[in-house]
Order: C-alpha cells, then sequence, then structure tokens
C-alpha cells in the first residue's frame, strides 16, 4: 500500500543543503571534465609531435635518398664523359675549346639567368 500522505514540505535548511549538495557536485562534474579535456589536449599534443618527427624523418629519408642517387648518376656520368673524351683524338687546341665551351654552356645551363639561350 503507498502512502498517500501529503509531502511534507521541506525546510530552508534542507533546501540549501540540496542545493548546495547539488552545487558540488556539477563543480565535480565541471572538474572531471575539465581533467578529461586537459588530458585529451595532451594526448593530441604528443600525437602531433609524433606525426611532425615521423614526417620530418621521413623527408630526411627522402633527401637523404635523393643525394645518394644524385651522386651515383653524377660519378656514372663522369665515367662516361672519360670513356667518351678517351674514344675522341682531339689535337690540345680542340680539347681545351671544347672544355671552355662546356664550362660556359654549364655556367649558363645552372645560373638564374639563362634565357639567351
Amino acid at each position: 500500500m503507498t502512502d498517500r500522505s501529503p509531502a511534507r514540505p521541506m525546510s530552508v535548511r534542507e533546501a540549501m543543503d540540496r542545493v548546495l549538495a547539488a552545487e558540488r557536485e556539477a563543480q565535480g562534474q565541471i572538474e572531471t571534465c575539465r581533467s578529461d579535456a586537459e588530458q585529451i589536449l595532451s594526448d593530441a599534443r604528443d600525437r602531433a609531435r609524433r606525426i611532425k618527427e615521423t614526417t620530418q624523418r621521413r623527408i630526411s629519408d627522402v633527401h637523404a635518398a635523393s643525394h645518394r642517387q644524385t651522386a651515383a648518376r653524377i660519378r656514372e656520368m663522369r665515367r662516361e664523359a672519360a670513356q667518351l673524351g678517351a674514344a675522341i683524338d682531339y689535337e690540345p687546341a680542340q680539347s681545351k675549346a671544347v672544355s671552355e665551351a662546356a664550362k660556359h654552356l654549364a655556367r649558363r645551363l645552372t645560373s638564374r639567368h639563362h634565357d639567351d639561350l
């Protein structure tokens, strides 16, 4: 059987105690949310740092591989040039003229101002 007696009115003290208890509970939840947010932010910063480190390592690896391939190709081209140069029997004056022309062309190709090519 249910009690159908009218509810006893709450005293002011009881009402204040309930309000203060609800406020403490809300403050605790706010602190929990703040703590959770700080942890999420910290985790995100750690992840961003790891991504940055991985990206920088990969970029360095690509640069190093590119430098190795470029150096290998230059060595190969120099070997080919030496072989071709040995196969051609230039007279000293012709050899000097070809060398100077090659240097001049290389400077023009590698300078910023090679519009006159």
